[in-house]
């Protein structure tokens, strides 16, 4: 990959980490939290569905956090299955992308157990 490919995920990757902060920071405007995330509405399935939310912006924010840690690292953008270079289109529709597309179809042609 190179640098101005990497700079461009880059940015791809820090504009949605913003968005995710800027999200969750109105996530917990709407649900009555407060800067601790202390909650005070009191409808539970509001609650729970907002929670739910939260969570996968959670987890997200972390991939992507792992992501830019990785981006520092030579072995940024090779499939973790066969070693090849992954598309540079992949990772910009998909950052946290991790195979190429053909070991992905791969994976995915696979029945689950």
């Amino acid at each position: 990959m190179t640098a101005e490919q990497l700079s461009r995920l880059r940015t791809i990757v820090e504009t949605e980490i913003g968005q995710i902060q800027q999200a969750v920071a109105a996530w917990r405007d709407c649900n009555g939290l407060d800067e601790n995330g202390v909650q005070r509405i009191q409808e539970h399935a509001a609650r729970m569905s907002s929670q739910e939310w939260k969570h996968g912006m959670d987890r997200r924010f972390q991939e992507l956090l792992r992501l830019l840690c990785h981006m520092e690292h030579d072995g940024f953008c090779f499939c973790e299955e066969c070693g090849e270079d992954i598309a540079m289109r992949r990772p910009e529709l998909l950052p946290t992308t991790s195979f190429c597309s053909t070991c992905m179809g791969r994976k995915e042609a696979v029945p689950a157990e």
